[in-house]
């Protein structure tokens, strides 16, 4: 930056900057999926452009597909998934987005050279803490139905806290022709591991899709 606001911390880590926002977490809570999925309207509709980042974490052993971001651009409303027929849990979430609420009535405020408000002291912030992008395969299975069910792992222990980006688990894997598969992940507390999941014909052995990971900072 040629001119503004920086502040850094001991580390030497820029962590507030008047020309770039911060991850911040504009609503968190609660859900359950009683037996056929989960579904979560936010407190109040978020504004950003870009959907938000949906971050979860469930309290127990499970499966979530499908996952949706519900709304549009400037006026997102909340966020849906599925999940195994039957299978009731609950969980937490936190919804984020690099865009600041003006919600404080005291504190601070940072804007950029186009009006956009950068920070704001009461909104509280959120920082990603890994991304998974290289998995062990673990094998195929049928599912009876004439499909096959791959299944994935890696290094990710399930007792950090952490909560799971699920924007991007709701993406199609393609196949080896035209054909693609749906994408699952499963929450496995048992070996506290997470294993992604694809069901499809003709499903590669490598799995690409990154899985990303943060912690709302307090």
């Amino acid at each position: 930056m040629s001119f503004g606001l920086r502040f850094v911390n001991n580390n030497d880590v820029v962590t507030l900057d008047s020309e770039f926002a911060r991850l911040f977490v504009l609503h968190k809570g609660t859900w359950t999926n009683s037996g056929g999925g989960a579904g979560v309207s936010f407190p109040s509709v978020i504004t950003s452009a870009d959907p938000p980042l949906v971050f979860v974490r469930p309290s127990s052993s499970c499966t979530i597909c499908f996952c949706l971001i519900n709304g549009s651009p400037g006026a997102w409303t909340g966020f849906s998934f599925r999940g195994i027929s039957g299978q009731v849990y609950s969980g937490t979430y936190f919804a984020a987005a690099f865009k600041a609420s003006p919600v404080g009535t005291f504190g601070l405020r940072l804007w950029d050279a186009a009006s956009t408000l950068l920070f704001d002291s009461s909104n509280p912030c959120a920082q990603f803490t890994k991304t998974v992008t290289s998995w062990a395969y673990l094998g195929a299975e049928n599912t009876g139905q004439g499909v096959l069910r791959l299944s994935w792992t890696a290094n990710t222990p399930l007792d950090t806290g952490e909560f799971m980006l699920i924007n991007n688990i709701a993406m199609d894997v393609a196949g080896s022709t035209s054909r693609q598969g749906n994408q699952y992940a499963v929450w496995d507390y048992g070996n506290n591991r997470l294993v992604m999941q694809v069901i499809g014909v003709d499903i590669q052995t490598t799995l690409y899709t990154p899985v990303v990971w943060a912690k709302p900072v307090s």
